[in-house]
């Protein structure tokens, strides 16, 4: 029983960590306070412990009424599973349907009775742009430094917080999990979800089995094996990537575990406009650790990922200082704006380490601290804060888009061939803070910060994001020219060159006369009439300018020569024109000959210049 006494009192001493609140429930002994777990846009998840197996609840709502309930999921933990002297029960609620950037209230309820009476508890959904959020690492020693940096961050109003691993010392046991991890954070814990990355200490205790237990955390395409050690999530226009540089990566160096592959394709998925990594084990820091060789792993092995995906910042732990780098890319310092800058922040509440001089280094301080990341559009700034509220560090990153001379491409075939008056995508990274697209016609030449040129001649913008901006080309410009990109943070220049015509099918895009799509599930009918939907079929008979919709009825028709070659068939379309009220896409209307039923080849010839080839399914008239 003493342990048990223990326990619950350092959970409740009010004097050092005011984990209650107030009298424990008559229903339940509340051992760990709610905390917000895995925060989405729809979705939550609130855990809490009881020393009790009780059914429970959480109520919520956006509007205080409480009128919505999530039943909780019970697990017992014995002595045997946690290394305690005594069996308690972790309870977790997962809480759906919810609202994007709305506030939600809660409470938990066992027997119908609050456990909480008298606290207000909230949290806020993923939203948009501007956020803020928290990042710190090498916290849980129980020093009087992490109570205050505790209490500061507290006061702060986060949309969630990142840890960059060793959230306790010396190792991560359920025991110091509680006394080190949770007692100083419920505060914040119990409104804002912590998202952390598992430190070497973390792993010191069962191979990180407590971490893993205490928190429910992102799973999405990640192996099931790895679950919890590493993932990611969006938050607004950020993509935020969780690595565990402990036994992952040494399993991926070994080449027996997929963390490293799983990177690459995430990174290569996602469309946000800011990607943030963060992992325990700095590859540039100085200190103590500078020759860990895990850390010789990271630079080998991560970092020319994060170089291939141009990631603008990263953040670290393990070294028990601050430390910010130079951009770096291939290992070598760049300009600003080419490469990755390295922030490592592990002055989370452990003994502190020397911060020796750094050839890769632009500041670095042996100081208690945590940053505050404040996110706003395409400018992403982050401060240190010290345990006396003052700033060591302060600097705004604004990276420019970045694009290639293969980046600009037809839109319908994504092949370097364009067409006059054509649609055309240019692909790259940090184009536009936010993903877009033109409400009305006709289209604009500006579009959420961003516009395109061609010659110094705004183009019509479909579309814009992070990685794709969509837009129309001009029917009067054929040969070499200049494209350039224009945001908040820059530009850049692309060579193009156009062609008269570049004839190009859209995925998806061969039709009835009556909008529904020709599929496998759905073959066209042989004698039926079919529309191909294309770009890149160059000038018209009538004057459209560019951003325009076509108007009249008929549309106007193209200047050139239009054949449709089908299953081995050559013929003549009834129509070749602009589409009524889509700018820049062309429509070729035909009768599908008498073929024998399956899949037939289809291409759309226009003044000799052949279209990408579409398969068409083709099936008899029913009888």
């Amino acid at each position: 029983m003493r342990d048990r006494r223990e326990f619950l009192k350092v959970a409740c001493q009010a004097a050092a960590f005011p984990f209650f609140g107030g009298a424990l429930s008559r229903a339940a002994t509340l051992v760990r306070y709610p905390y917000v777990q895995n925060l989405r846009s729809n979705r939550a998840t609130i855990v809490w412990t009881t020393l009790e197996k009780v059914a429970g609840e959480v109520q919520f709502s956006n509007d205080r009424s409480f009128s919505r309930s999530a039943p909780a999921r019970t697990r017992e933990f014995t002595p045997d599973d946690t290394g305690m002297a005594f069996t308690y029960y972790r309870h977790h609620a997962l809480l759906a349907g919810l609202a994007a950037g709305a506030e939600y209230s809660y409470r938990v309820l066992v027997e119908g009775e609050d456990l909480t009476p008298g606290d207000t508890l909230r949290f806020r959904t993923r939203g948009y742009t501007p956020f803020s959020f928290l990042a710190f690492g090498d916290s849980g020693a129980a020093t009087p430094e992490q109570n205050q940096l505790a209490q500061l961050m507290s006061r702060e109003d986060p949309a969630l917080v990142l840890h960059t691993g060793d959230l306790v010392y010396p190792h991560a046991s359920f025991d110091h999990l509680q006394k080190k991890y949770f007692d100083f954070y419920f505060e914040l814990m119990k409104r804002v979800a912590f998202f952390p990355s598992p430190g070497n200490h973390d792993y010191d205790y069962t191979q990180a089995t407590p971490y893993l237990t205490v928190h429910e955390l992102p799973t999405e395409e990640v192996p099931e094996e790895d679950h919890g050690r590493y993932y990611s999530f969006d938050w607004g226009n950020v993509h935020f990537v969780a690595l565990d540089s402990n036994v992952p990566l040494a399993r991926a160096v070994q080449g027996t575990g997929r963390m490293l592959e799983w990177l690459d394709q995430d990174l290569a998925r996602t469309r946000q406009f800011w990607r943030v990594v963060y992992f325990h084990h700095p590859p540039y820091s100085t200190g103590p650790n500078q020759r860990d060789p895990i850390s010789a792993w990271v630079r080998q092995r991560v970092a020319p990922i994060l170089d291939k995906h141009q990631i603008p910042v990263v953040l670290n732990g393990h070294e028990h200082s601050y430390q910010r780098s130079k951009p770096i890319r291939g290992g070598a310092s760049v300009a600003a704006g080419a490469g990755t800058v390295y922030v490592t922040t592990g002055g989370g509440g452990a003994t502190l380490y020397p911060v020796p001089a750094n050839p890769l280094g632009a500041i670095g301080a042996s100081a208690h601290h945590y940053l505050r990341v404040e996110v706003a559009a395409a400018r992403l700034t982050v401060r240190a804060i010290r345990v006396d509220g003052r700033e060591i560090d302060t600097f705004t990153l604004t990276p420019p888009p970045v694009a290639g001379a293969d980046s600009v491409v037809n839109t319908a075939s994504f092949s370097p061939a364009l067409g006059a008056g054509g649609l055309v995508s240019v692909f790259g990274r940090q184009l536009c803070a936010e993903e877009n697209q033109a409400a009305r016609l006709p289209l604009p030449t500006q579009l959420s910060g961003v516009s395109l040129t061609l010659n110094g001649q705004r183009l019509p913008l479909f579309y814009v994001s992070a990685t794709q901006i969509n837009a129309q080309l001009p029917f009067g410009v054929i040969g070499s020219a200049t494209m350039r990109l224009t945001s908040a943070n820059g530009s850049v220049e692309v060579p193009v060159r156009i062609s008269e015509l570049a004839p190009a099918v859209f995925a998806g895009g061969v039709l009835r006369l009556n909008g529904t799509r020709v599929s496998a599930a759905a073959p066209a009918q042989q004698g039926e009439w079919i529309s191909v939907y294309l770009t890149g079929m160059g000038r018209l008979r009538a004057e459209v300018a560019i951003g325009e919709a076509a108007t009249g009825s008929p549309p106007p028709a193209v200047q050139a020569p239009v054949t449709v070659e089908f299953g081995g068939l050559r013929f003549t379309p009834s129509f070749a024109g602009l589409a009524p009220g889509l700018p820049g896409v062309y429509q070729v209307n035909w009768q599908a000959p008498y073929l024998p039923d399956g899949q037939h080849p289809l291409r759309i010839v226009a003044g000799g210049v052949p279209s990408n080839v579409v398969n068409v399914p083709v099936a008899a008239p029913e009888s």
